[in-house]
């Protein structure tokens, strides 16, 4: 097989052992590349390259504390390497960065341990940071297990992000504001036609994408209650379109209250009415004649509400939100000073919350979306888990409980894959999950990171397990 030559030793090893290892080679030759490339401008510092009555200039393209470099050789690197002047410029930037300010970091690319692409977005992340931040952000995210794995190799990027946003906030309060008003200031939003569509691109303010981001969840879901059954990205976009049209928004609620007072008329004749939103009772009162306006004002402003999740970091001092990353208190200020604001009892997320049935409540569906830091539980997956599915761990015709021990939240790719092939999981602790793949792989995924065990179980191993947790 031509993937065996790409290592000496195969053995045991299958197809994916084999790239692993030749992944590992990719990484240590990025970290050559590298040391060769600063080697040739250690080598040209010290040239004249400009002509006779030329300037040379130096510029530094690397963060505080990166040497300067002459534009000329500079200029050098793009066309040798293929890249345009803007790529040549931006790799000699990453390889000063990871030399002077991020060297724990490199050194775990010259073992092999973390992808190059992976480190070359930190230090484009972390360019604007000060020395100090930088040799934080290099010891926090270099910071390895027991097998040596740093945890830059263990998370998903947005976790990545929200460890450089801690740090900044931590170590200088106003550079985040600074660097907030710039990027505020650089707000767009464009569309424009495209093949029977219209495409968007642009930024919004933290305060608004966050509130609109849970208002295109709020309409979705509101439609799958009527049966709209279309894959969660067409009713995102659908649910945009809808904001354009307020009285189309408040029909559809109205829809929902409707259908939901006739599932509760058909499932129990005896049970309590429930109270009327304020809203209608509003609607309703002698005088005002119950008008349809009235009403369709009082059903949107029941809908505008924001819920949020902050997280506080008890070692670090920061406050964050869920799927955004640390936050400044203007920034807070702002999220809550637009909406009607709903305190919600601390979820603790070592409590067993359970259920008679085999659909999840949607307390224990929140509690079980807050777990793993809010992703899928899969290996490596960073897919929100809070519109993943509730997935049994040992199967609920079998026995298995639904309650938060019993239960965990996956994306709907890897809800399919847990349950039509032999991937197995175990939770001998709660926010711990043990994955073991059909070829016998094992991975202990908790926090939201991801640690691959050493050894393979056996495939009569693997079998025997998939049917005792099926």
């Amino acid at each position: 097989m031509r993937a065996a030559t790409l290592t000496t030793d195969t053995g045991s090893k299958d197809g994916l052992d084999v790239a692993l290892d030749a992944r590992r080679r990719i990484a240590q030759t990025e970290a050559a590349q590298y040391d060769a490339l600063l080697g040739y401008l250690a080598d040209t510092a010290g040239t004249p390259l400009a002509r006779a009555g030329g300037v040379n200039e130096w510029t530094r393209y690397g963060g505080s504390g990166t040497p300067s470099v002459s534009e000329y050789a500079a200029c050098e690197v793009g066309p040798a390497l293929g890249l345009s002047a803007s790529g040549g410029r931006d790799l000699i930037a990453d390889a000063l960065d990871l030399t002077y300010r991020l060297p724990r970091l490199f050194a775990c690319l010259h073992a092999g341990s973390v992808d190059a692409w992976r480190i070359r977005k930190v230090a484009r992340k972390t360019r604007r940071f000060t020395l100090a931040q930088a040799g934080d952000a290099d010891r926090r995210l270099s910071a390895a297990n027991v097998d040596g794995t740093p945890l830059i190799a263990r998370v998903g990027m947005g976790r990545v992000q929200q460890i450089l946003d801690q740090i900044r906030i931590t170590e200088d309060p106003d550079d985040p504001e600074h660097q907030r008003a710039e990027n505020s200031a650089r707000r767009s939003v464009s569309i424009w036609p495209e093949d029977g569509v219209a495409r968007i691109s642009g930024t919004l303010s933290l305060d608004d994408g966050q509130r609109l981001d849970q208002r295109l969840d709020q309409i979705v879901e509101s439609l799958r209650f009527l049966g709209d059954n279309r894959p969660h990205g067409i009713l995102r976009s659908v649910a945009l379109g809808m904001l354009d049209e307020p009285d189309s928004l408040d029909d559809l609620y109205h829809h929902v209250q409707a259908a939901r007072a006739d599932q509760t008329d058909k499932t129990s004749d005896t049970a309590p009415k429930p109270d009327p939103e304020p809203a209608d009772q509003s609607a309703d009162q002698p005088g005002d004649g119950g008008s349809p306006e009235r009403a369709r004002r009082g059903r949107r402003s029941g809908s505008r509400q924001t819920v949020l999740y902050v997280h506080f970091d008890r070692c670090w001092g920061t406050w964050s939100i869920e799927d955004v990353g640390a936050i400044t208190r203007s920034e807070a200020a702002e999220i809550l000073g637009h909406s009607h604001i709903t305190v919600k009892p601390v979820i603790d997320l070592e409590t067993t919350i359970s259920a008679t049935g085999y659909v999840a409540p949607p307390r224990l569906k929140e509690q079980l979306a807050l777990a793993n830091a809010s992703i899928c539980t899969f290996p490596h997956c960073t897919r929100p888990a809070r519109v993943g599915d509730y997935d049994h761990i040992i199967n609920h015709a079998d026995g298995g409980p639904t309650d938060s021990r019993n239960g965990h939240r996956l994306c709907r790719y890897h809800h399919r894959a847990k349950t039509f092939t032999a991937w197995t999981v175990q939770s001998p602790a709660p926010g711990i999950w043990l994955w073991q793949s059909p070829a016998g792989r094992s991975y202990l995924v908790t926090g939201g990171t991801t640690t691959k065990l050493p050894g393979r179980v056996t495939k009569s191993t693997q079998t025997r397990r998939k049917q005792s947790v099926a």
